[in-house]
């Protein structure tokens, strides 16, 4: 039966160019598969295969999603379909999407056979047909769809995604999109794959000449003037609106260049006009409401953020709702959201919201930015004082008071939990010579940790021989907060005294740095040297350990000797002509290493750490033995 079934589509269907793709909803596969066989495209199993993905970043969702006006009118451009047909099931029935030369038309119907009229008077579907049953069940077009148990005809389908040509599919799908997994990309596919190159140059002039191109080629051009920071991005944001209205991120991106030009009227009329393609996207309704603050709406501006962090809770839209309440004089609806919106903040956004408060002038925006900087480990209390000095009687001096005296005596407390060789992890003292020191350490702050920078110092007879520092970063309401300080390098062997700084706090820890060990800069440079088993040599604790060395040598003896039996090919077995040991040959070297040797070895590999990556010891020691 699946043989026939799609010999059927390929005699069927040699010319057609249109597509039905698989509709969204329970049912979605069947009646896609219906729609198709009257309309005589190809199965629609076939695009869940072979569809792409747009090439930049967010795909079709920055259409709206595939089953929206633009993700239907970038998937006609994408595959070269004359036309194109998505659909999704809704509580009000059946919604369909057809994407054509002039643009993209939408009907709901309340059933598939309302839809089926509709597409006769479109003038896809043959005048008085009725709609076809579907031939398969959903769970076996699912299962096709998935690449499952496939038929001949998807079998061609899975052969042309792993670039084994196109067979039965010649003729059957548009050539573009054909040729497209054959490696012949369109520009727009192509821009991006310069841009991944670093190829700046050449994928901004494949921008410019895309920039009066189809959806696909327009919606690339913008992206790319974006991403290379180009001013043309802003005059192409609103091209691309003009001409694809139904694209919601169109508009996002005319708001986005209103912003930056302070023009929020516009950014607002942008941000309704995406709304009206996308009234759920909790990202569009946050913009909205910084739109309608910048034209001085507040009671709609508040409305938008209630909106914004009703779809998707999210910290830009809670500071935003806190600022406007804090404009209007509401103390404890800007300190709820506030709280919420710190809370929120993985330590991204305050800076921002603290920018915004900075700007006005209304009493509860200098005590929040007060608030604000304290739970974010900012210097609070000369901001709580400007408070008190200028409004001494306002509501909110208690609050201002209080927080003045908690933040009289902060405290700091600094613990090193280990001294590691690698970030993250074990113990590895005692050190040696010319290893890294890395502190992993434990900061408290009361009431929250401030923000300063992490210092490590290498101390050695009273001079300082190193210094580190990096600054931290870490959300708002942080209290403890474990990290790994820089790391310091011990030069030379003998004596040292180790310092960790935070801040006022600080811990002072002598360390000794013995001779270098192999095994010890094996492991710091991530390297297991492992026998022809794939067991490791040594575990972590010896490696580390004061035997580490003579451990990792005498193993690698034992497993040289091991191997020797093994080394039973004439390359093993002739004589070496060069190299340290001239005359012997691999198998006598393996039954019987000279330490040194051995040594010499791992001195080679540390020099080349490719040499033992993915290799055994025994394999890799035979490469570089017939390497030198």
């Amino acid at each position: 039966m699946r043989r026939f079934l799609a010999g059927v589509w390929f005699l069927g269907l040699a010319l057609a160019q249109g597509l039905v793709l698989p509709f969204a909803g329970e049912r979605g596969y069947t009646l896609a598969q219906a729609l198709a066989e009257g309309l005589k495209a190809p199965p629609p199993t076939l695009l869940a295969l072979l569809l792409p993905d747009p090439p930049w970043q967010g795909g079709y969702d920055l259409a709206g999603g595939l089953y929206s006006p633009g993700g239907a009118r970038l998937a006609r451009e994408i595959t070269g379909a004359t036309w194109l047909l998505v659909g999704k099931e809704e509580r009000g029935g059946l919604r369909l999407y057809l994407a054509q030369e002039g643009g993209v038309k939408e009907g709901l119907f309340p059933s598939p056979a309302v839809a089926w009229l509709w597409l006769e008077g479109q003038g896809l579907a043959p005048r008085f047909s009725a709609l076809p049953k579907p031939s398969l069940p959903e769970a076996r077009l699912r299962a096709l769809a998935q690449g499952e148990d496939p038929d001949p005809l998807h079998r061609s389908a899975l052969d042309l995604k792993e670039g084994r040509g196109s067979g039965l599919l010649e003729g059957l799908l548009p050539e573009r999109l054909l040729l497209l997994w054959q490696g012949r990309l369109p520009r727009a596919y192509e821009a991006f794959r310069l841009l991944a190159e670093g190829k700046k140059e050449e994928a901004l002039a494949l921008a410019e000449a895309m920039e009066e191109g189809d959806v696909l080629e327009r919606t690339a051009a913008h992206l790319l003037f974006r991403a290379l920071e180009d001013e043309r991005w802003k005059a192409s944001a609103r091209k691309l609106a003009e001409a694809f209205p139904e694209l919601p991120s169109a508009w996002e991106e005319v708001s986005f260049a209103a912003f930056q030009e302070g023009k929020g009227e516009e950014a607002k009329e942008a941000l309704l006009k995406a709304l009206a393609l996308r009234p759920d996207y909790w990202l569009y309704w946050t913009n909205l409401g910084w739109a309608y603050y910048l034209t001085g709406d507040l009671p709609r501006a508040i409305r938008a953020s209630e909106k914004a962090v009703g779809l998707n809770p999210n910290a830009t839209a809670y500071y935003n709702l806190g600022l406007f309440r804090a404009i209007y004089g509401d103390f404890l609806g800007a300190k709820a959201a506030y709280d919420r919106a710190l809370r929120l903040d993985q330590g991204e956004d305050y800076p921002e919201a603290l920018k915004d408060l900075e700007e006005r002038k209304e009493p509860l925006a200098l005590f929040f930015r007060a608030y604000l900087a304290e739970r974010a480990g900012l210097e609070a209390p000369p901001l709580y004082r400007a408070f008190l000095e200028a409004y001494p009687k306002h509501p909110a001096a208690f609050a201002a008071r209080r927080a003045l005296a908690r933040l009289e005596a902060p405290q700091v407390r600094l613990q090193v939990l280990r001294l590691t060789l690698i970030p993250e992890d074990q113990d590895a003292r005692p050190f040696r010579k010319g290893e890294a020191v890395f502190p992993v350490v434990r900061l408290e702050g009361t009431p929250y940790l401030g923000r300063e920078a992490l210092e490590t110092l290498l101390w050695r007879e009273g001079k300082v021989v190193a210094r580190e520092s990096k600054p931290l970063g870490f959300p708002p309401l942080t209290a403890a907060l474990e990290e790994v300080a820089p790391a310091v390098t011990l030069p030379e062997e003998g004596r040292y005294t180790l310092e960790v700084r935070y801040g006022k706090a600080q811990i002072l820890l002598s360390l000794e740095a013995g001779p270098p060990s192999l095994a010890r800069r094996l492991y710091a440079l991530g390297l297991e040297a492992r026998g022809l088993s794939g067991n490791p040599l040594l575990t972590p604790k010896e490696a580390l350990g004061v035997d580490g060395e003579r451990l990792l040598l005498e193993r690698t003896l034992e497993a040289f000797k091991e191997a020797a039996p093994l080394a039973t090919t004439p390359r093993l077995t002739a004589p070496l002509e060069k190299g340290p040991y001239p005359g012997k040959s691999v198998q006598e070297l393996l039954r019987d290493p000279p330490p040194d040797l051995v040594r010499a070895f791992y001195l080679a590999v540390l020099e080349n750490p490719e040499l033992l990556a993915e290799n055994d010891v025994v394999n890799a020691f035979v490469e570089w033995l017939l390497g030198l």
